[in-house]
């Protein structure tokens, strides 16, 4: 530990130390150990990541800035002889044999690109190749662990209760918690077509899929391929914040929560923009959270 603050609120050091480390600093790789609210350096960081088993790498999607620090986090941790695996929210689960045969090297990534339609599902699909081609390279495990689309989709549009009986077994809906409830409104409220209605039956969707997602990393930790291995977990930091999503469906392995700083702007196409609209997305807004926003921060200079 190179430092700490006299501060007990860790979301409030969190905020502090982001507005303080300015281009002026000269640290590289500043990681701050949210709980505590000290630096601490890369081996003290790796040293602790290796002991988990799942460890949440949280994104903003289309900023290459985060892919970049999550390729360097599996580069470390395999270079420490972690036995590790991949798990992307942006590949479906129902095309693992696809993913199996390109991470066992039996497809290069342009034809596995093509053979499941990522380019289609997840415009920016080429951010994930470095990520991909390292794993396939040193024959790391890649999990696709998303619900297939039309379920969420069928959700969103009409509430859970439009799902069948089977489809209902298939895609149980978790207990929504009034603070679960509050964290996810503002962010879905940013969409101009929302009303109190949609937003409900987004939540549902929200939570069913987040479910679906843990149980597919659950599944695979228990299974012969990754009962000794740490799974690596890419995914939207909505999904992770405050240990609110996916976290809360995987608590009986040890796991950690790692989320990115980046000075690359956030752009949006004029579609997206045209369905948007300013909201409240203040520090004060969400201070009714108690619990850390992550385990680490890392702060990216540029």
């Amino acid at each position: 530990m190179l430092w700490s603050l006299p501060v007990n609120n860790p979301w409030l050091i969190f905020c502090l130390l982001f507005s303080v480390l300015t281009p002026g600093w000269s640290i590289e790789k500043t990681w701050i150990d949210i709980l505590h609210g000290t630096l601490v350096n890369q081996q003290e960081l790796l040293k602790d990541l290796s002991q988990s088993r799942i460890i949440y790498l949280g994104e903003v999607h289309t900023l290459k800035t985060h892919h970049k620090a999550q390729l360097d986090i599996l580069r470390l941790l395999y270079s420490r002889g972690v036995p590790l695996a991949l798990a992307l929210e942006s590949l479906d689960a129902q095309d693992q044999k696809l993913v199996n045969q390109f991470a066992e090297g039996h497809l290069s990534f342009e034809q596995f690109a093509k053979l499941i339609q990522w380019q289609k599902k997840w415009p920016n699909y080429l951010d994930y190749r470095p990520l991909c081609l390292f794993a396939q390279k040193h024959r790391i495990p890649i999990i696709g662990i998303d619900i297939q689309p039309s379920i969420p989709s069928k959700i969103a549009r009409s509430g859970y209760s439009s799902l069948t009986e089977k489809e209902k077994k298939l895609y149980p809906l978790p207990s929504l918690s009034p603070l679960y409830k509050n964290f996810l409104t503002p962010f879905l409220a940013v969409h101009s077509f929302m009303d109190d209605k949609r937003i409900a039956h987004a939540i549902e969707a929200q939570r069913v899929r987040e479910a679906f997602m843990a149980k597919q990393i659950m599944n695979f930790l228990e299974s012969p391929l990754g009962i000794h291995r740490t799974v690596c977990v890419v995914t939207g930091e909505i999904h992770v914040r405050y240990g609110l999503g996916i976290p809360q469906f995987s608590r009986r392995y040890p796991q950690r929560l790692i989320l990115f700083g980046s000075k690359e702007p956030i752009k949006l196409t004029p579609k997206e923009l045209q369905a948007s609209k300013k909201i409240d997305l203040s520090h004060q807004k969400f201070s009714f959270i108690r619990s850390p926003v992550a385990d680490y921060f890392e702060v990216i200079q540029e």
